[in-house]
């Protein structure tokens, strides 16, 4: 998902969502945005929001809009005409424009626009059409009129039969909406405006459930076989009945819209898509007086009913709050509703969360339903699947809800393929979720993983569902009659303690992933099975938990035989990658009563005793790579050096690990940029090298973070002292840097001083090594913040883990390795533009072994 978005753009609006894939509807921290046109700034503010809306802009007119160091350019669609509604008659003195404003409506060409500015402009009813724009200004409010004589019956059925007028799934004849579209086409209500549709104006609340004239009570806004719709930016307040009811509509988008009525208010429902197909909501605000959202595909009646499905509905990035129900399917849903996707929402003092209501009678399916990264506050009970849902004059009877065997027929309703992951509710009253199927047809493929749970201290036991025969629940877990439900990592907080919601799901993801490891290269000892070896190593010493020791001894005895020989490994090769699993083996040392380790690890320290050094002291990188220091070598070899130095009493190498490590950062260290360059050749000999510093030409993510890393690991065993000292004001000088060059979505680029170059991107190993250094260090007390470290690496949780082609979960970009000169017939020279061609390797252990090394750290 790409940090921002262009969701609508008309001729004067456009609307964005920006770092959406790691905010729920609120961002975690204002963000300051600018609006740029032709290398001038236009307009300018602060947005708390993932998605919100700019006007007052010019038809066929490019712009870039650029926030939290990210920038988009888009261009402004054209304009057939453009008229005000004041130019036929409209006005804020008038009882009733709606004259007036049909008239306009009526003289607008497709591709028009017409403007409603600032003012009070009371309406009855009106008709848009096809490729409309209507533009609400700031203090614009269209507002509806009590007089119900003002407002148009529709009748329940067309001419042609189709159905018109609707409520609750049954074809009736209802009142008008304040605005309504019928067979439009390329509609779109945009702007800053209100849509006040009167709810509390006249007598509508007051008869809720019966009919006036034989009609119904009208909605706010009404669409009816509709393609092409936009509603982006305004607000939707007051309404007679629900708020949008969009019926026999597709390819819909409503964006940054806020949604409220009276908290009292009878039946207002916000959204109720209808038979209805691709309709996407995100960035909505909802404080309505019933269900926030609630999808509906028709039901079966003897009047006559919709007969369509719902399919393919995405709501994310929304907030939910004080509504009876977050998002609801059915209960009229007779016509199916299948592919809804909820997705980074946050719910908040509603009744329940994700709710599925049917009965016998409906018949048809509700399946593929999927709610991840969500957040819940104060919801009485946040799954809940109901197939004895009370509705109609024949809701309590026995055929509705016995629990009895009853024939399955075409009235049958089925539930099948739910899925919640990653979900935190807090404050929960009744059950964390309750599935109630039939017992003819029981709900099937339930999916409940990474959900953890607290309550709400103050709760009283109450029914979790809308049925007869429902026992009151108070704290209940997961409550499953007539449903098959899969539930993993699924936490229950009871004593006020909360951990965070990625917890059980990472150690899942660790644990699979260390059970299927084999290694890297097949065999022989290597720096990439050592950064395994360092996360087990970490996930073991915060959790105590013996599966990650397990893991890695089997590993490490299948490539140390029992009398110390490492598979694959030279000596003479000079290879400083090798070391770092070395590590492993003085962590194995120092625990069993294997001498293995401790024999593979001598080896190891005896070949830095001879390994080659340039002048300034350091080792060379590898035999193959002469006179050359490598940021990677830093980490590779001299943290093992110091810890082998303090295990088994050689206090030399303690000395030379900090006098290697400060020596390899000074000449790496480039003071313009105020980072670490990649490479230092010491012999300025090769043609990747700066003739006169020895550099190589540009700075690698990666090459930093393997640096940060040997900081941290070496001061954390380091005694104190003056090397101590200048380690840590190296780290200190370096995390101050790297603050300013994070992405606005909490990650580091793959060139990270580069963020204007084509091509660059957020690549994961280097931000798990900086999550990891940043936490660390905070925990050893070294002076520099730990939140970039807790912000890289949910943000690593929210942006990079991708499903590969089995269904399993993957941490994506990581790119797969980088060097200097030549290899595999390739040269590598080095240059910015250098690193962006190399291989991207999902799950390589380069990145998830400093992942987990950072879970471990958030612990």
């Amino acid at each position: 998902m790409t940090a921002i978005e262009l969701l609508a753009v008309t001729a004067r609006t456009a609307t964005f969502a920006v770092f959406s894939g790691r905010n729920n509807y609120f961002l975690k921290s204002p963000q300051a945005w600018r609006l740029v046109a032709d290398g001038t700034e236009v307009q300018a503010g602060e947005i708390d929001r993932t998605v919100f809306s700019v006007s007052d802009l010019t038809p066929e007119a490019g712009y870039r809009l650029e926030i939290g160091g990210e920038s988009l350019d888009f261009s402004t669609a054209a304009e057939s005409r453009y008229a005000d509604i004041t130019e036929f008659g409209a006005s804020p003195e008038s009882e009733n424009n709606a004259a007036a404003i049909q008239s306009a409506i009526d003289a607008m060409p497709e591709g028009a626009t017409l403007h409603i500015g600032p003012g009070i402009w009371k309406s009855g009813p009106l008709f848009l059409t096809s490729g409309l724009t209507l533009v609400l200004d700031r203090d614009a409010v269209l507002y509806g009129i009590a007089d119900r004589s003002q407002y148009p019956i529709l009748p329940a059925r067309r001419d042609d039969g189709r159905v018109l007028g609707t409520w609750e799934g049954v074809a009736e004849a209802c009142y008008a909406s304040l605005i309504t579209a019928i067979d439009a086409t390329g509609v779109a209500i945009v702007g800053d405006g209100r849509i006040d549709a009167g709810g509390d104006r006249g007598d509508w609340w007051t008869w809720h459930k019966e009919t006036r004239d034989g009609a119904r009570r009208p909605r706010s806004l009404f669409f009816s076989y509709c393609r092409d719709v936009t509603i982006a930016g305004i607000t939707i307040c007051n309404s007679p009945a629900w708020m949008l009811h969009p019926v026999f509509t597709r390819d819909m988008l409503v964006a940054g819209v806020k949604i409220e009525s009276d908290p009292h208010s009878p039946n207002t429902d916000g959204f109720d898509p209808e038979c209805c197909e691709n309709v996407t909501m995100r960035g909505i605000h909802f404080s309505v007086g019933d269900d926030c959202i609630a999808i509906k595909a028709g039901k079966r009646d003897p009047k006559g009913g919709l007969d369509g499905p719902t399919r393919d509905i995405r709501i994310e990035n929304c907030f939910m709050e004080r509504g009876h129900g977050g998002v609801v399917i059915g209960s009229e849903m007779s016509g199916t509703v299948s592919g809804v996707t909820v997705a980074r929402c946050e719910m908040r003092d509603t009744d329940r969360g994700l709710r599925v209501k049917t009965r016998r009678g409906r018949g048809a399916y509700v399946s593929r339903i999927l709610v991840e990264d969500c957040v819940m506050d104060n919801v009485a009970s946040p799954f809940v699947m109901n197939a004895f849902y009370f509705c109609d004059a024949d809701g309590k009877s026995d055929y509705v809800q016995s629990r009895a065997l009853s024939p399955v027929d075409e009235t049958t309703p089925r539930m099948s393929d739910i899925t919640f992951r990653r979900i935190v509710a807090r404050n929960v009253h009744t059950a964390a979720a309750a599935f109630y199927g039939l017992p003819e047809m029981p709900i099937e493929n339930v999916t409940i993983e990474d959900y953890t749970v607290s309550y709400a201290p103050d709760a009283v036991a109450a029914p979790p569902v809308m049925a007869c025969q429902i026992d009151p629940v108070r704290h209940g877990g997961i409550i499953a009659e007539n449903a098959f439900v899969s539930a993993r990592n699924v936490v229950f907080e009871r004593q006020g303690t909360e951990e965070p919601f990625y917890r059980q799901w990472l150690l899942r993801y660790c644990d699979e992933y260390a059970a299927d490891y084999r290694a890297y290269k097949g065999g022989p000892l290597c720096y990439e099975d050592g950064c395994l070896y360092r996360g087990l190593i970490a996930l073991h010493e915060v959790t105590g938990e013996q599966r990650w020791v397990d893991h890695m001894v089997r590993l490490v005895n299948a490539q140390v035989a029992p009398d110390g020989t490492m598979a694959g490994y030279e000596l003479e090769d000079f290879n400083i990658d090798n070391v770092l699993s070395g590590r492993a083996l003085v962590w194995l040392a120092q625990r069993f009563d294997d001498p293995r380790y401790r024999k593979a690890a001598d080896t190891l320290a005896e070949q830095l005793s001879r390994h080659p050094r340039v002048k300034e002291g350091p080792h060379w990188h590898k035999h193959r790579y002469p006179e050359q220091v490598w940021l990677d070598g830093l980490y590779m070899g001299l943290p093992f050096k110091l810890e082998y130095g303090l295990a088994f009493g050689r206090p030399d190498f303690v000395e030379e690990a900090a006098d290697e490590l400060l020596a390899g950062l000074a000449l790496t260290y480039d003071a313009s940029s105020r980072l670490y360059r990649h490479a230092y050749d010491s012999a300025k000999a090769q043609p990747w090298a700066d003739p006169e510093t020895g550099l190589s030409p540009a700075h690698w993510a990666r090459a930093i973070g393997w640096a940060a890393m040997a900081m941290i690991d070496v001061v954390e065993n380091l005694p104190a002292g003056e090397k101590r000292d200048a380690i840590t004001a190296r780290w200190q000088a370096l995390a101050a840097r790297l603050t300013e060059l994070v992405t606005a979505d909490g990650r580091w680029l793959q060139v990270p001083d580069m963020p204007e170059m084509g091509g660059n991107y957020a690549e994961s190993s280097a931000t798990a090594m900086l999550a990891y250094v940043y936490m660390k260090a905070s925990r050893l007390g070294l002076g520099t913040d730990r939140d970039p470290g807790i912000a890289a690496f949910e943000s690593l949780i929210k942006n990079a883990f991708e499903t590969d082609v089995t269904g399993r979960r993957v941490l994506g970009r990581i790119v797969w390795v980088a060097g200097l000169g030549g290899f595999n017939g390739n040269y590598r020279d080095g240059t910015p533009g250098y690193y962006l061609t190399e291989a991207i390797n999902p799950d390589d252990i380069k990145g998830v072994g400093p992942f987990m090394m950072g879970f471990a750290e958030t612990l």
